[in-house]
C-alpha cells in the first residue's frame, strides 16, 4: 500500500480473451477506493470515496490512475445509498442521498484541500469519470487538478464530468466558499516528441459577491467527451444543441418568449462545441435534480432507434449511477 496519506494507485487491465482486472488498487486515508466490479461487467468500476463524505480543511487527495490497452475503466464516488450504507441527514434533502464530495471550510488560512488526479490511457482503452457533484462549504478552499495523457494513436475514449453545486443551501450558503479551482487537461504525444497540450478547461470561483453573479444558478458542470467510442453521441448532442432556440432568435420585450423557453428546458440553460476533437458541453441551472436529470439525458442520446446510447451500450447503466 501506498505510504504517503490521500495517496492512491488504481490499474485497470485487459486479460485475454476478455477478463478485466485491477492488478493495483492501493489507497491511504483520508482516500479511500472500493472495486464493485464482476467479471460479467462490460467495464471495471471503482469508488472514489473519503472518509465521512467530504475533504477536510487541507486534506490532499493524489489518485494515478491506468487503464492499460483495451481496458475499460468506471470512476464514480458516493453515489445513492445502498441497504447496506444508510441514508445519514446532513442539513438538507440533496445531502440525504449520500451524493456530494463535500468540501469543509478552511481551519486555517495557509490550508487549501485539494484533489489531484493523473490518467493515462493506453491505446483502444475507455475511461469514464463520473462523479456526484462537489459541494464547497461556506469559507472552504479547494483546489482539483485532472490530468489525462492519450496515446499517441488517438484510439483512447474518455468523458468526464466535472460538476459543483452552491454549498448547503438549506443552512443559507449561497456560493459562500473561498476559492474554487478546477482544471481539467488532456495530453498526447505528437510525431515523437513529449506530450503536447490538446485541451485545458479551468473554471476559477472566487471572491465575496459570488453570490449576487450567479443570477440564482445553483449548478455548474462541465461534460468533455473524446474518441472514437462515442461518435452518435457527439453528433447527437451537437444536433440537440443546433436545433435549442437562440437568444438572439427572441424577443426582448416579450417575456413570455424566453418563459417558454424555460419552461421547456426545465430551468437549465447549456453549450456544447467541437473543441480540438473534444465534444465540450457547459451547463448551469437553478435545481440539481434538473441538472442532473439533463446531462443524463445527453449521456443517453446516440443510439439507434431507443434512448440506450453509446455510453449504456459499452459500459452497462450503472455507469450512470450519479446521474440517477
Amino acid at each position: 500500500m501506498s505510504s504517503a496519506p490521500g495517496h492512491g494507485v488504481i490499474c485497470a487491465r485487459l486479460l485475454p480473451p476478455a477478463r478485466l482486472v485491477l492488478p493495483s488498487l492501493t489507497f491511504q486515508y483520508p482516500l479511500k477506493l472500493i472495486s464493485s466490479s464482476v467479471p460479467s461487467s462490460k467495464c471495471l468500476t471503482v469508488f472514489i470515496l473519503s472518509y465521512g463524505g467530504g475533504l477536510v480543511s487541507n486534506d490532499q487527495i493524489d489518485l494515478t490512475v491506468a487503464v492499460e490497452v483495451a481496458a475499460k475503466l468506471c470512476l464514480l464516488t458516493q453515489g445513492t445509498p445502498s441497504p447496506r450504507r444508510p441514508l445519514r441527514f446532513a442539513g438538507n434533502a440533496a445531502d440525504t442521498r449520500q451524493g456530494h464530495t463535500k468540501v469543509f471550510k478552511q481551519k486555517n488560512p495557509s490550508d487549501l484541500t485539494s484533489q489531484t488526479l493523473t490518467c493515462t490511457l493506453h491505446p483502444h482503452s475507455s475511461l469514464l469519470l463520473l462523479p456526484d457533484p462537489i459541494q464547497p462549504f461556506a469559507s472552504s478552499k479547494y483546489k482539483q487538478h485532472q490530468r489525462f495523457h492519450l496515446p499517441a494513436d488517438d484510439t483512447a475514449s474518455v468523458i468526464v464530468l466535472d460538476w459543483l453545486t452552491e454549498g448547503r443551501s438549506a443552512r443559507g450558503e449561497h456560493w459562500d466558499l473561498s476559492a474554487f479551482i478546477s482544471r481539467n487537461e488532456f495530453f498526447a504525444p505528437r510525431d515523437g516528441r513529449p506530450p503536447c497540450l490538446l485541451l485545458r478547461d479551468s473554471m476559477v470561483l472566487s471572491g465575496d459577491a459570488l453570490h449576487s453573479r450567479m443570477e440564482a444558478q445553483t449548478v455548474l458542470a462541465t461534460v468533455l467527451i473524446h474518441g472514437p467510442l462515442f461518435p452518435r453521441l457527439e453528433e447527437a448532442i451537437l444536433a440537440k444543441f443546433k436545433d435549442e432556440p437562440r437568444i438572439g432568435g427572441r424577443n426582448f420585450d416579450n417575456r413570455g418568449d424566453f418563459k417558454k423557453d424555460d419552461e421547456r428546458k426545465g430551468g437549465v440553460v447549456w453549450t456544447a462545441a467541437r473543441v480540438r476533437g473534444f465534444v465540450l458541453v457547459k451547463v448551469v441551472g437553478r435545481e440539481l435534480e434538473e441538472v442532473r436529470a439533463f446531462i443524463r439525458g445527453l449521456l443517453l442520446l446516440g443510439a439507434e432507434g431507443d434512448m440506450g446510447g453509446e455510453v449504456v451500450s459499452e459500459f452497462g447503466e450503472g455507469a450512470l449511477l450519479c446521474l440517477q
